[in-house]
């Protein structure tokens, strides 16, 4: 009953927000101030309340050929956005839609009520310190997709961080106010791969071309999945710091 529940709460938000982006998209051209315009949420089903903050949400192309895009929404912070550091979060899985589980169950604004038709405040959202951008990744999570149906079957570490990073470059011409703002990684589970592999993608750009509009600060990373070796190595040593095992389990041969 309770996957069941938690899965309703996600579709109907998932389903606000298309309503919602469709809502936004009439009107639009082609420059960078009416895409970003076109991107805003104005307000969404279920939701009885104001907010004071700006809230975005939409696609931004990483592949042309492929026709693959990733699906964002954006949280500017609760208050003075414009001197607060930029958060990205992603899930991991592979395959848990940041928007469905980071968004609307854990560090997002907008959480679902228990009868799965009405949107509360989260009051430890992570926009009360930061801006927080939330994005479905890789291509074929959550609402991200490429016209390319081998792209889903073949989605691997490396061309993740790679279509992330030209996420956040393009993401950052529509949202230039961000660049060279201090940036953290953030993310849980699998991202424990996204995030790390990420940053070094961006470290390495940096290194190159000496453009630093990404201010890549730190990261973090819960819960997470560094592989089976380094997971049950971490498993050991954490029953052991939390006394779950005895020195002696370890010493006995």
């Amino acid at each position: 009953m309770e996957k069941r529940r938690k899965s309703g709460s996600v579709l109907l938000l998932a389903f606000a927000l298309v309503l919602a982006s469709l809502a936004s998209a009439s009107g639009s051209s082609c420059s960078e101030d009416s895409a970003l315009e076109k991107d805003r949420v104005q307000t969404l089903p279920g939701q009885d309340f104001n907010v004071e903050f700006a809230h975005y949400s939409g696609y931004v192309t990483v592949d042309e050929e492929a026709g693959r895009a990733l699906f964002y929404w954006f949280f500017e912070a609760a208050e003075d956005p414009a001197s607060k550091p930029l958060v990205l979060w992603l899930n991991g899985g592979p395959g848990c839609s940041s928007i469905g589980y980071g968004l609307a169950e854990e560090v997002g604004p907008f959480h679902v009520k228990p009868d799965g038709k009405s949107l509360y405040l989260n009051p430890y959202s992570w926009n009360q310190v930061a801006n927080i951008l939330f994005v479905d990744s890789p291509a074929g999570v959550g609402f991200s997709y490429s016209n390319n149906t081998n792209d889903v079957l073949s989605n691997g570490d490396e061309r993740t961080a790679k279509d992330s990073f030209n996420f956040l470059q393009k993401w950052f011409k529509r949202f230039p106010q961000y660049k060279g703002r201090d940036f953290y990684l953030s993310g849980e589970s699998y991202a424990g791969h996204y995030v790390p592999q990420l940053a070094q993608v961006i470290v390495r750009s940096q290194k190159s071309t000496g453009d630093k509009s990404v201010n890549l600060k730190g990261y973090m990373v819960g819960i997470l999945d560094l592989g089976f070796f380094f997971d049950m190595e971490s498993l050991i040593f954490g029953s052991f710091i939390s006394t779950l095992k005895s020195k002696g389990s370890f010493t006995q041969k």
